[in-house]
């Protein structure tokens, strides 16, 4: 298949809003694929390549992407996976020289969708979700029996390829296998307790640890760890391997988190603990420099069971059972009032967490954030913000200044420090006006970004605060988003640097 009708396919996906007829969009497309392009074309359709994050930023695409087009030979759907392989094995520069290459063979339309493709921004109002859908559409199975086989083969493309190769029967063939990651059980959030005890009568809460995700395979002397991004991270955390080594169980695949410790015991921030997984070389110093644990919540796999399928309960009174040492164990409590959570909540975030997770007893283990049956109970600290910048948006936000430059006073009150970027929290009402109002103050602009006035107050919502040295404060907000335009407020009177540190724990 030509890379351009999978474009066009994403037009029509686009065009209608019908979920039966983005279905049926869907599986139109599937049976036009040959054999050797279906696991490449099935996730292209639900927004995804294969490569996972080849790490090339919109800035750089934008670089390259008005490259006067050399040929006109379009290409297919095995080429741009080819190009695209390419490029995630090469450093630097080169891998902006094979985009290159690759956008000089494509037309606007075509760049502009593998731009989107490669950011993970695709905007067609269909995804894996719908995908999912389909397929169950197609082969008359369940919605339910897809989402068992995407646990356990992570890659849509794979399992389209068997069930069109194995008829709906294939289903079945679909079972955990130990050094293939499982898809992670999700959260989804939520920054207030108050209704916990009314919506949901039995659930277990957990710190929530600022923690690399981990997922611990193990099969006799073999053992292997993967991110939540299912990429293997096995050499760079030797010190859970020595762990795992001394569980009493054969075969195991076990959830959990890595997480940082600093001199005086207090967790490290995700923004120092990550260079444990991006560093390949001196491990050894790695390890000396930021020291890890595990603090292991779930169990998927047990020798030869697996146990997804029951209860949060059940799988936790295992996984109690095979690890001996109750440090490696999240700290949990089974709530009985509000105020007993509450106090739960004060004890984690007191140590130095982000908060607590709630878990349903009776949740079985499922890919993604399905049903609710997870929660991550962070509260979000809020402060004033003036907007010093914008930058426009693209994909469904082409045209509209959207990634805001946030920015606060210094202890003296008489200078602005940026301290992070955000388009989080955006409605369409508040791109509109920000669009319209933000070139009101402009002072310059470049070919990304409108510099403006320090005029426009927003109050934005933070997690935590992280040493940054990408900003003159020093500092950068971890998931800002936007909670209000404050129209009753001036520039004068956002908070401080001061007022930063009292708002968030800052590690020194």
């Amino acid at each position: 298949m030509k890379y351009k009708e999978l474009v066009d396919y994403s037009h029509k996906l686009k065009s209608v809003s019908s979920r039966n007829e983005k279905i049926e969009l869907i599986i139109d497309f599937l049976k036009r694929l040959v054999p050797e392009e279906r696991i490449i074309g099935v996730n292209y359709i639900a927004g995804i390549i294969r490569q996972g994050k080849i790490n090339i930023g919109w800035s750089g695409i934008q670089s390259v992407m008005n490259v006067k087009r050399t040929e006109e030979i379009p290409c297919d759907l095995k080429t741009i996976d080819a190009y695209l392989e390419k490029i995630k094995n090469v450093k630097g520069s080169e891998k902006l020289k094979i985009l290159s290459e690759l956008f000089a063979r494509m037309d606007e339309s075509e760049r502009k969708h593998l731009a989107s493709l490669i950011l993970g921004e695709i905007e067609q109002g269909a995804g894996a979700g719908m995908v999912k859908l389909a397929l169950a559409k197609f082969f008359n199975i369940t919605e339910q029996e897809i989402e068992d086989a995407y646990l356990r083969e992570p890659d849509l493309g794979i399992i389209y390829s068997k069930l069109i190769k194995g008829g709906k029967e294939a289903i079945k063939e679909f079972k955990i296998k130990l050094f293939t990651p499982v898809r992670p059980m999700l959260a989804e959030s939520i920054e207030a307790s108050d209704e916990l005890f009314r919506d949901y009568k039995d659930f277990i809460a957990e710190y929530k640890f600022d923690g690399i995700r981990i997922q611990v395979h193990r099969q006799g002397d073999e053992i292997k760890i993967y991110s939540r991004h299912l990429q293997e991270i096995t050499d760079q955390l030797p010190e859970i391997i020595e762990v795992a080594k001394k569980i009493p169980a054969n075969e195991f695949i076990i959830d959990g988190e890595a997480v940082g410790f600093d001199a005086n015991g207090m967790p490290l921030p995700f923004q120092i603990l990550s260079r444990r997984t991006m560093r390949k070389k001196d491990i050894t110093k790695m390890k000396e420099e930021i020291p890890i644990q595990p603090r292991f919540f779930d169990l998927i796999y047990i020798d030869g069971q697996d146990i997804t399928a029951e209860a949060y309960r059940r799988r936790h009174k295992i996984l109690k059972e095979i690890i001996e040492n109750p440090l490696y164990l999240v700290p949990h409590l089974e709530p009985k009032t509000d105020s007993e959570l509450d106090r739960f909540l004060e004890e984690s975030m007191t140590a130095g967490n982000e908060g607590l997770m709630i878990k349903m007893q009776e949740s079985p283990y499922q890919a993604g954030k399905r049903r609710r049956f997870w929660l991550k109970l962070k509260p979000a600290k809020t402060i004033d913000c003036v907007i010093l910048g914008a930058e426009w948006g693209h994909g469904r936000r082409r045209g509209w200044l959207s990634n805001l430059h946030l920015g606060i006073l210094d202890e003296t009150r008489t200078r602005y420090l940026m301290v992070g970027k955000t388009f989080k929290g955006l409605t369409d009402d508040m791109l509109r006006w920000l669009t319209e109002n933000l070139l009101k103050y402009k002072v310059a602009e470049d070919r990304w970004t409108v510099y403006t006035r320090p005029e426009i107050v927003i109050e934005v919502a933070f997690n935590e605060v992280q040493k940054s040295p990408k900003y003159d404060s020093g500092y950068a907000l971890r998931f800002a988003r936007v909670k209000r335009i404050r129209n009753d407020k001036m520039a004068k009177d956002v908070n401080t640097i001061i007022d930063l540190e009292k708002y968030a724990r800052i590690r020194r």
